[in-house]
C-alpha cells in the first residue's frame, strides 16, 4: 500500500475502533485537511488510549503533544486535546475531550499517566496554565509557576495588562492596579524571608553613597 494510501485507510479503521467500542456514547469525528480529530466523553478518555496504544493493527504508542484549549465563551469551557502518533504506520490522529461547566473553576480529567508515564508532565502544565486537575496524577502540581502562585496564565480570562509584583517581594500576584494585601508576598528576592515595607537593602545602600557624596562635596 502506498503512503497517501496508507493514512486516510488508518484514519478510519481508527475511528471504526472507537465507535464500536464505545458503542452508543456520543463521539464526534471530524476531518479537516487530511486530519482526523476524535470528539469523545471525558469518561472514555482513557479506555480509548489504552486501546489505541495496544490495537495490533494500529499501535499509536507515541503520546507526541498534551495541551488544552480555553473558550472561555463556550460551555464546556475547555477542550484538553492529545495528539497521538504511531511510529510503527506513521499514522496520527487527535482526540478531544471537552470539560468546565458553568462555575467550574478547576474541572477534572483522568490522567493518562498509566498508558503513557510521558504525560506526567504535559498534565502538569496544562493543570499549571489552564487549572485543569488530572484526577489520580501521581504528582499534580504545578511545572512553570511557582507553587503559591493563585491563577492560571493561559486561561482567556488572565489580565491581559499582567500582574503586579511590588519590588523587591515575589510569591503571589494581583491584578495590576488592585490593592495588595499586606499578607503576601512574604518573600524578597533580595532577602529572604523579607515582608512587605522592609526596606531593599541595594537601594538603601545607593541612597546613602549619594547622600554621603553630596556631604563630602559640601
Amino acid at each position: 500500500m502506498s503512503e497517501p494510501e496508507l493514512a486516510p485507510t488508518l484514519a478510519a479503521r481508527t475511528a471504526a475502533l472507537v465507535r464500536d467500542r464505545l458503542g452508543d456514547a456520543p463521539i464526534e469525528v471530524v476531518e479537516y485537511r487530511g486530519e482526523m480529530t476524535i470528539i469523545l466523553p471525558v469518561e472514555h478518555i482513557v479506555t480509548v488510549c489504552q486501546m489505541l496504544r495496544d490495537a495490533p493493527d494500529l499501535r499509536y504508542d507515541f503520546l507526541a503533544d498534551l495541551t488544552a484549549v480555553d473558550w472561555e465563551d463556550r460551555e464546556p469551557r475547555y477542550d484538553v486535546v492529545y495528539h497521538l502518533l504511531s511510529i510503527q504506520t506513521r499514522a496520527v490522529v487527535r482526540l478531544k475531550v471537552r470539560v468546565g461547566a458553568e462555575g467550574e473553576d478547576h474541572p477534572t480529567v483522568p490522567t493518562v499517566t498509566g498508558v503513557w508515564p510521558a504525560a506526567n508532565w504535559c498534565e502538569r502544565e496544562v493543570y499549571d496554565l489552564f487549572g485543569i486537575v488530572f484526577t489520580d496524577h501521581p504528582d499534580m502540581r504545578r511545572i512553570l509557576m511557582p507553587d503559591d502562585w493563585t491563577s492560571h496564565p493561559l486561561r482567556k480570562d488572565y489580565p491581559l495588562t499582567g500582574i503586579t509584583l511590588p519590588e523587591p517581594h515575589w510569591g503571589g500576584q494581583v491584578p495590576l492596579g488592585s490593592p495588595v494585601s499586606p499578607t503576601l508576598y512574604r518573600q524578597t528576592l533580595r532577602t529572604p524571608g523579607g515582608i512587605p515595607g522592609e526596606v531593599d537593602p541595594q537601594a538603601e545602600s545607593t541612597r546613602q553613597s549619594v547622600e554621603g557624596q553630596g556631604d563630602q562635596e559640601h
